[in-house]
């Protein structure tokens, strides 16, 4: 079996739904409560693809083992050099470096497009060693820490801040 990552494409999109919301049900990595219906992921990835954005796929056999993209990271018109990278990945096929290959492609399509400056990464601090890691062993560097910003199943959750500047 040969990992093939690439720009995500209308077809692989339920696929990549069921990973989002397998993540929003079963973690605190994912500050949503309840899952995304089909409608709402096919909005977000269409604001992606229509800002030019990267949004990627890791691929096992034609199989959908993880997703990978960028979206602004804020609204307000001062932010639009820094975007933010999400990174899910099948939970069958986690700790086998995908994450670190679809981190990868993700910082290089970005370094190709002159509006992305600096990628921040928003992670929650339950269960998040290996996300962290992944990203300071990319150059990410911890930069802060939101303290109990986030609620989900009864728990308070931090939210730790890593950036990368292009």
């Amino acid at each position: 079996m040969q990992l093939r990552i690439e720009k995500i494409s209308k077809k692989d999109l339920g696929s990549a739904l069921k990973i989002y919301n397998y993540y929003i049900t079963n973690s605190y990595s994912n500050f949503e409560e309840k899952k995304l219906t089909f409608k709402d992921f096919y909005k977000n990835y269409k604001n992606i693809i229509n800002k030019k954005l990267p949004y990627l796929v890791a691929l096992y056999d034609e199989k959908v083992v993880g997703i990978a993209y960028l979206n602004q990271f804020r609204e307000k018109s001062g932010y639009r050099f820094a975007f933010e990278n999400t990174i899910y990945i099948h939970n069958n096929y986690i700790k086998q470096g995908i994450g670190s290959k679809l981190l990868k492609a993700l910082i290089d399509c970005s370094k190709k497009n002159k509006k992305i400056k600096l990628i921040v990464a928003v992670i929650g601090s339950i269960d998040s060693q290996s996300s962290i890691k992944i990203h300071q062993k990319l150059g990410f560097k911890k930069v802060g820490k939101l303290t109990k910003v986030g609620f989900k199943k009864n728990k308070w959750i931090d939210s730790i801040f890593l950036q990368k500047n292009l």
